[in-house]
């Protein structure tokens, strides 16, 4: 089902829901003033259920759909990790990565991704590549990503974080990562190269050498 057709369907079903449950209200009123017969009021009731029946078909369909067919080729296997992409993803919410616990690499750099969207992301301990470019991501959204312990490369390119959070994150960042785009955002490389230059070797992990963290800006 094509994201218009399912836009038609919602709006329709709206329509037909709201119009029946308006005369049902004014039918009811006459009902209760002995004005008019009970049976007159199935009329509206069919058309309001008939409405929310519309309204929610694409809804179901789409649970249903990715239920038994999954994300296709959205899911994939790169280098033995477990790869998602969903830039480009048409759907109305991010709620299927509640259930992809096992997700290494995630792409979702879509403008409709807000800091309230990484919430669906706390399943995922094994992360460790995640990109968010051209998401509405803002420093709230950016400082929550520091509970991904195994994170290595974090793509924020032309987002809506500051130089203050970018900073406030490579001031305490997940010990694992190594490579930070910030393209787009602003960001002083000063911030960038003091965070490369103070590379340590995560505990209980062999010493890396300064130049394995690398940024773009």
């Amino acid at each position: 089902m094509s994201e218009q057709i399912g836009a038609v369907l919602i709006f329709a079903g709206l329509f037909l829901a709201v119009s029946g449950m308006l005369v049902l209200l004014g039918r009811g009123l006459r009902v209760l003033f002995k004005r008019t017969d009970r049976r007159r009021l199935l009329g509206p009731l069919v058309v309001m259920v008939a409405g929310l029946l519309v309204g929610a078909a694409p809804l179901v369909y789409q649970r249903v759909y990715i239920a038994i067919v999954g994300l296709g080729e959205r899911e994939r296997v790169v280098d033995g990790r477990k790869a998602l992409v969903l830039t480009g993803w048409d759907r109305p919410d991010y709620t299927i990565l509640a259930s992809k616990g096992d997700v290494e690499i995630l792409e979702m750099g879509n403008p409709d991704v807000t800091d309230e969207t990484l919430e669906a992301l706390s399943a995922m301990h094994n992360l460790r590549e995640l990109t968010l470019n051209d998401t509405q991501i803002t420093d709230a959204g950016l400082m929550t990503l520091q509970r991904f312990q195994n994170l290595e490369s974090l793509r924020i390119a032309r987002t809506a974080v500051t130089p203050d959070g970018v900073q406030a994150l490579l001031a305490d960042p997940p010990p694992h990562l190594r490579e930070i785009d910030v393209t787009g955002n602003g960001i002083p490389t000063s911030i960038l190269r003091k965070w490369k230059n103070a590379a340590t070797p995560a505990e209980g992990s062999l010493p890396h050498p300064t130049e394995d963290r690398r940024y773009v800006n």
